[in-house]
């Protein structure tokens, strides 16, 4: 298939043609289904300013954009893939773009935005081991998006245990990491003191935590879309550690990084009450860089045919 042949191609032309891609699919999205459902999962740190056009779809469209074009640009970055490919960004919009045109844009975008620039600096972390500003980074931006969505709080434990199997196991390691968690929490309990609200913090954090009900009830019609996306995700988790070995090192770490935030966030899908999907925006990151080391990496054509079939079928599930 010619555009399987594409997924694998080192061509970047596809960035290109991603705006217009998501532009077209948030055209059919909004003409099958115009409103957008407000998501009720709040967080301790809110963006007000955003509220009047959340619901934009042009607005909508070029986030998206820009958050995919973040995506691609940090896997490029760090060569977390092997190779140049535009496939992470055209994965992850795919997946995404049913989630943003039906909730809009909320916390679980702002979220978003800091764990891609978390995972880029963890993997600044893993290549530059020299300098801690980049573990101060990451502690940093986890913690801010934990704040911003209470539901993602396993981050932070994953952020613990990722953190050694990175390499940043020294003495100066963890107190950084541990300054930039303290950062975004003392600039949080200045806030609330400042107007007043510091013995609610803690009200605020639970609510925003345990509000909801369970993820998989929210749209019982979705089970058969995560079912496929369950089965192509044993077949690529399958793939990845059979071929682990022959990863060179540093790239091995950012995928075992990648492989357990997946894995925190999908257990997270089973115990957290949620009031939206819009968690899916955080647990799609890991998956289109794991996705995207499957297509370009696979040598075995019919099985990455019916993979490629198998994602694009769950990317219509998520969108209708």
């Amino acid at each position: 298939m010619r555009a399987a042949a594409l997924f694998k191609s080192k061509n970047l032309n596809m960035l290109y043609w991603l705006p217009f891609i998501v532009a077209g699919i948030m055209a059919v999205r909004f003409g099958l289904e115009p409103a957008v459902i407000f998501c009720a999962d709040k967080g301790v740190i809110s963006v007000p300013f955003w509220s009047g056009i959340s619901d934009n779809p042009w607005v909508m469209g070029g986030v998206l954009f820009l958050l995919s074009l973040g995506v691609f640009a940090v896997a490029d970055k760090y060569k977390l893939l092997g190779q140049r490919t535009a496939l992470p960004a055209v994965i992850y919009a795919l997946l995404t773009v049913g989630i943003v045109c039906r909730y809009g844009i909320n916390n679980y975008f702002y979220a978003a935005v800091c764990m891609v620039l978390g995972i880029e600096a963890l993997l600044c972390a893993i290549l530059n081991t020299k300098q801690n500003a980049s573990v101060f980074n990451f502690g940093m931006f986890v913690t801010l998006a934990v704040l911003l969505c209470p539901k993602l709080v396993m981050l932070l434990p994953w952020a613990i245990v990722v953190l050694p199997f990175s390499g940043r196991v020294t003495v100066k390691d963890t107190v950084a990491f541990l300054i930039g968690v303290s950062a975004i929490l003392v600039f949080t309990l200045t806030y609330y003191f400042y107007f007043g609200e510091l013995e609610r913090l803690k009200d605020y954090f639970v609510e925003g935590l345990l509000n909801g009900s369970d993820f998989w009830k929210l749209f019982p019609d979705k089970y058969w879309v995560f079912g496929l996306l369950a089965l192509q995700l044993v077949v690529i988790v399958f793939y990845i550690l059979l071929n682990f070995p022959a990863i060179a090192i540093a790239q091995r770490r950012g995928v075992f990084a990648m492989f357990s935030l997946s894995l925190f966030l999908g257990s997270s899908l089973f115990f957290i009450p949620f009031n939206c999907q819009g968690v899916l925006l955080i647990v799609f990151l890991p998956l289109a860089y794991l996705f995207s080391l499957y297509f370009i990496s696979h040598r075995h054509r019919w099985a990455g045919i019916v993979l490629f079939l198998l994602f694009l079928a769950t990317c219509v599930g998520l969108i209708i």
